[in-house]
């Protein structure tokens, strides 16, 4: 099964649409976004898939956000989420509030736990846990996202353009 991850969007509706074109032709249906979303059409944009959506230090208006991501079937976790999936278990919150990833990454309750707002990639055991960013939309070099394969945890990075 294939889990695409990004994070820290922040509106960049050019990128995005690219990250969502390289997942759909890799047959990804299942989206985590870590978080600074910023605009209701960053939902939009990514209407086709099932897609696990936390805020992040950029999302200020909360309810439209909330609303669109409602409106398009899609699940919002607020800042910390999880999931289960190919029993693998999955946290995932966008990481500026930092006792809430510290509290995530000592927990041992995750296979793998991903932040974003740090807009630098990263795959690196912290404290007995695996703990990955996918990099960013935006402020990045490169602007990129991952893709996620379960239940082997396998990771691809994929550089956008946009």
């Amino acid at each position: 099964m294939l889990i695409g991850v990004l994070s820290d969007s922040h509106g960049q509706l050019e990128r995005l649409a690219e990250a969502a074109a390289v997942f759909a032709s890799r047959g990804v249906t299942t989206l985590i976004h870590c978080g600074d979303i910023t605009t209701v059409e960053a939902v939009e944009t990514l209407a086709d898939f099932e897609v696990h959506w936390v805020f992040g230090n950029c999302d200020w208006d909360e309810g439209p956000l909330r609303a669109a991501i409602s409106r398009n079937g899609h699940t919002c976790h607020g800042f910390r989420g999880e999931l289960e999936i190919g029993g693998c278990r999955l946290g995932f919150t966008h990481g500026h509030r930092y006792e809430l990833y510290q509290t995530m990454v000592t927990s041992r309750d995750y296979d793998l736990v991903f932040h974003g707002h740090t807009h630098v990639r990263r795959d690196e055991m912290e404290r007995g846990t695996r703990v990955i960013c996918p990099g960013a939309l935006h402020h990045a070099a490169p602007p990129g996202c991952l893709v996620l394969t379960l239940p082997e945890l396998k990771t691809e990075w994929v550089d956008l353009k946009g």
